[in-house]
């Protein structure tokens, strides 16, 4: 029992390597994206620009963020204790969720304008 839940470890910690590259390329895509309707629409104001639209990478990469790791970590958390794996293992998969919560407190607070409201502007110059 022990050996098959070693090996669905493996193959959940591969599935989240997968799915951190996904995310770096949902979010690269979605900037690709943004740059170039901001580049086709340089030259006319009046256009409707496509930016503010719900882009198709940058929900996936929500979504992938938002639901999918944190589950895919939390089932490795799980599969470490059933494995029976050391518990360095286990306090490294739980380092990786508390991680993700840090990562996702920081979006949070970058959504809520924090740094707008601050007067950071992004620039320097």
């Amino acid at each position: 029992m022990t050996r098959n839940l070693r090996k669905m470890y493996s193959v959940i910690g591969a599935l989240l390597l997968l799915r951190v590259l996904a995310q770096f390329y949902t979010i690269a895509s979605s900037a690709f994206i943004s740059v170039a309707d901001k580049i086709a629409n340089a030259g006319n104001p009046t256009a409707a620009s496509n930016v503010d639209e719900i882009d198709l990478f940058g929900a996936a990469h929500a979504v992938i963020g938002v639901f999918v790791v944190p589950i895919t970590i939390l089932a490795l958390i799980i599969l470490s204790f059933g494995a029976r794996y050391p518990r360095k293992t286990t306090i490294m998969a739980a380092l990786l969720f508390l991680l993700w919560v840090v990562q996702f407190a920081l979006a949070y607070v970058g959504f809520l304008g924090v740094a707008q409201s601050l007067g950071c502007t992004g620039s320097t110059l």
